[in-house]
């Protein structure tokens, strides 16, 4: 009996470990949390990114939500639903909205990254000017380090991303502002609850009115 037990739970470990991603995943990570500072002159902003099923779940934690908070109080937790569309949460308030996919909040909401470094293609290289300039160590965790070229509100911006296993854990953009990013603070590779990308039993999830933000609502 007890040869039987540990033949079953050798059996389950060798499971475990030969477990693939799935094909369009794009993380080489199963699950996980990071957190992200982004600096604002003397201010800073942390974000915390949880991802579950190597990727194709996310969700994103912030102070008072963010950049566009929009006056929110306490945490906000946003994630995204199967459509593409973000939905910001706050847990304590027990409020939920939503915006659509490609909507103004799409560059701040927990969505998935449009390029998937996990599964780096020629084209996709071709289409972002995407150049390869070695490694560095971010967190812990060896990254290869790209510069691309990516539209934003003014024209090209030159951006330099740090890529772990699919995962962007430092980022750079040049633009006539100047130059700011994020850098990965704390990675830990392990389990995340369900419930972190769920809207909770009971709360009402209310459509944002895109007329709020006048030329954006086109989107």
């Amino acid at each position: 009996m007890k040869k039987m037990f540990l033949a079953a739970a050798l059996m389950a470990v060798v499971s475990l470990a030969n477990a693939q991603a799935p094909a369009n995943a794009p993380y080489g990570v199963k699950s996980g949390v990071y957190t992200m500072s982004m600096a604002f002159g003397d201010n800073e902003m942390i974000t915390e990114y949880y991802f579950d099923n190597y990727g194709l779940k996310t969700a994103q934690v912030q102070e008072g939500g963010g950049m566009m908070g929009m006056g929110q109080e306490g945490k906000t937790r946003t994630i995204t639903d199967k459509d593409g569309a973000t939905i910001r949460i706050n847990d304590e308030a027990k409020t939920a909205t939503k915006f659509p996919a490609g909507g103004p909040m799409g560059g701040f909401g927990g969505g998935r990254a449009q390029i998937n470094w996990n599964n780096l293609t020629d084209q996709v290289k071709k289409d972002n000017n995407i150049k390869e300039l070695g490694k560095e160590t971010i967190a812990g965790k060896e990254c290869t380090k790209y510069s691309m070229t990516t539209e934003g509100f003014q024209g090209p911006q030159e951006q330099t991303v740090w890529i772990y296993k699919g995962i962007q854990l430092k980022n750079e953009m040049s633009s006539d502002f100047g130059t700011f990013g994020a850098t990965c603070k704390k990675f830990e590779e392990k389990e995340v609850p369900a419930s972190m990308f769920e809207v909770p039993a009971g709360v009402k999830v209310e459509e944002f009115d895109m007329s709020q933000f006048g030329g954006f609502g086109g989107f």
